[in-house]
């Protein structure tokens, strides 16, 4: 029996306002926030799967903790989830709008930009270690414009997403659990999938949003197995006449039946979609302007091009702004054309929108541009060092908008805030400053207290790292620094990293590791980051401790949904024991379970310290994300 509920009935303090719709694993309705003045989608489980299949809460549960670790502006974000009255519940945002499968003759222009905000959002879910696995219109959820704000697509329904770690088939009780007609050959076929699996979905998705046909032509589940497996997909300009030929060859690359041979991300695909489109002369003039005139240059395998940057950024969309509702749930409400936005909203440059960091000494800068109109907040700033005392500090700013100039490679950036000093006398406010675009893809700004800062964005920090240790850059990025052409990186407070995986002998052999500080003799905190994976198979105890007795301790970091698992010997007094040559008094860091990030280790020592000083005055500040 499937729970209905009626408007009124209160479920969690959850006020019913009406049913929204219903898919494969609930009923969504909108409901009235207990304590907000908000509306919220409640998702309800159904009872009936409950009853028949014990692990359906747990996929339910999984569902709710996987997509509350996300925080991009292109997914549905998950608020909480509980059981009241027997109930299963989610509440997520909510959002006016319809989901991709009611749109109809969609203009190229606008299915590019779903596409591009799609290819986003799965890209950012891929670095977390989450694949979506049933990418298609329905699980696109169009967000409608909002006094002067632009319409935006939401990719909700992580009720099949798996963490990439985990060993997975892609059946179950028989069945496939993707839309057939958006499954890539992978899924069909129960190979292992990983993040190009989404993205040959998203091109499915993309195909029937530009033409209202799907790419192959199947009418059963046999039909589309041989399909994703056999055959060619449609050229879309025959299908679409209206479509330039150049475009054949992007969706022929995006589904291709062997996943090396696609697009490296989706955030490339719907690039290389969107220069197509308008590599037609008659289209050319309306181009976006980052596309003219010219394609970037092609780089080396493994290294994200500089557009990457420009595509794979956050855009802004206000708080304010309502939010989506669950994938499988039909709209009632009817979506026109988006109204052009108001000439004076002055939108950022999208080149300059995103993380952008720097090291100079022993001080890290991390720098947040976010889209914004003149007068609201624009940047947002993290700075964290040492002070000549020895003592470290942490400063948080923000800054509005004054002005962007017509040449589209500066912002003026008004007077900062101090929105956390610790201890107060360290931060000092900026006046107004200037961000500029350099020629190589860098951004520079001159302030009143630090004097020129150069920055990297966070995409290059990432792609500057080999293939092997790529995840370990993408998971902590502002921690290890940019790798240069030496071999080395200045990493957090300025210390010496390098890619040093673990040889005969050492513990976690075979995994991927970053080492920091390992040969300086100054006084530096040491950390490792190893990677192994998947969540290592041996306990910290067996790797790092010789299965000698050892204490955890859980602790609170602002990076991390849950706690911290520190693993120390139990011979160490973690408030007296200080580090030595002689008498190692080392941490083993791990995450919780459910974070993508329990892959990785982190083994930390400071010489001179004790684990309490390293917990407190390192560990809490350094930047896990």
């Amino acid at each position: 029996m499937t729970t209905e509920l009626r408007p009124g009935e209160v479920i969690a303090g959850y006020v019913i306002a009406r049913r929204i719709g219903a898919g494969g694993s609930g009923v969504v309705y909108a409901a009235r926030h207990p304590r907000l003045p908000r509306l919220t989608a409640l998702k309800i489980l159904k009872r009936d799967d409950v009853a028949e299949d014990a692990d359906v809460w747990r996929r339910f549960e999984r569902e709710a903790d996987i997509a509350a670790h996300f925080d991009h502006p292109n997914i549905v974000q998950v608020y909480d989830r509980g059981v009241a009255d027997d109930i299963f519940w989610i509440s997520m945002q909510f959002i006016d709008g319809v989901d991709a499968a009611e749109l109809h003759h969609v203009s190229a222009e606008r299915g590019l930009r779903i596409a591009t905000e799609i290819g986003a959002a799965l890209d950012y879910a891929h670095g977390k270690g989450v694949l979506h696995r049933d990418v298609k219109p329905s699980n696109i959820l169009i967000a409608d414009p909002d006094n002067g704000r632009p319409e935006r697509a939401l990719l909700t329904d992580f009720g099949i997403a798996r963490l990439r770690d985990e060993t997975t088939k892609l059946t179950h009780t028989g069945n496939i659990s993707a839309t057939f007609a958006f499954a890539s050959p992978e899924q069909v076929s129960g190979k292992p999938v990983g993040p190009r699996s989404d993205q040959y979905s998203l091109a499915c998705t993309l195909f029937v949003l530009l033409t209202d046909h799907r790419p192959f032509r199947a009418d059963n589940p046999l039909g589309w197995v041989h399909a994703h497996t056999q055959e060619r997909p449609l050229p879309i300009s025959e299908v679409n006449p209206e479509l330039p030929p150049a475009l054949d060859a992007v969706f022929e690359q995006a589904m291709a039946k062997d996943p090396e041979d696609r697009f490296e991300s989706c955030a490339d695909f719907a690039y290389a979609a969107t220069q197509a489109y308008y590599s037609d002369p008659a289209l050319a003039r309306t181009a976006p302007a980052r596309l003219l005139p010219h394609p970037p240059p092609r780089r080396p395998r493994g290294r994200k091009p500089l557009w990457r940057s420009v595509l794979h950024r956050r855009t802004l969309i206000p708080v304010a702004v309502a939010a989506v509702t669950a994938a499988v749930v039909g709209f009632a409400f009817h979506h026109g054309t988006p109204a052009p936005a108001p000439a004076d909203v002055g939108l950022v440059p999208a080149r300059f929108v995103g993380t952008w960091l720097a090291t100079e000494g022993q001080t890290n800068y991390r720098l947040t541009v976010q889209q914004a109109k003149t007068g609201d907040p624009v940047l947002s700033n993290r700075v964290d060092g040492v002070l000549p005392n020895g003592f470290p500090f942490h400063c948080e700013f923000s800054a509005p908008l004054d002005a962007v100039p017509k040449e589209g490679d500066r912002l003026i950036v008004g007077t900062s805030e101090i929105v956390v000093r610790e201890p107060a006398n360290a931060c000092k406010a900026n006046g107004p400053t200037t961000l500029t675009l350099l020629p190589d893809g860098r951004v520079s700004r001159k302030t009143d207290v630090s004097g020129l800062i150069t920055y990297t964005s966070a995409d290059a920090v990432v792609s500057s790292w080999g293939r092997d240790d790529t995840a370990i850059a993408r998971a902590f990025p502002s921690l290890i620094g940019q790798l240069a052409s030496t071999g080395t990186a200045v990493g957090w407070q300025g210390g010496s990293c390098q890619p040093r995986d673990p040889g005969p002998g050492e513990a976690a052999q075979g995994a991927h590791r970053v080492r920091c500080n390992a040969d300086d003799a100054t006084g530096q905190v040491h950390f490792d980051v190893i990677d192994f994976d998947t969540r290592p198979g041996q306990s910290v105890a067996q790797l790092f401790f010789d299965n000698n007795a050892i204490k955890v301790t859980g602790v609170d970091h602002d990076d991390v949904a849950g706690q911290l698992i520190i693993t120390t010997a139990a011979a160490v007094d973690s408030s007296a024991t200080q580090d030595t040559d002689a008498h190692r008094a080392l941490a083993a860091v791990t995450f919780p379970d459910g974070d993508p990030r329990s892959r990785f280790v982190m083994v930390v020592r400071w010489p001179g310290h004790t684990v309490n000083s390293l917990l407190t005055d390192w560990l809490e500040r350094a930047p896990l994300k």
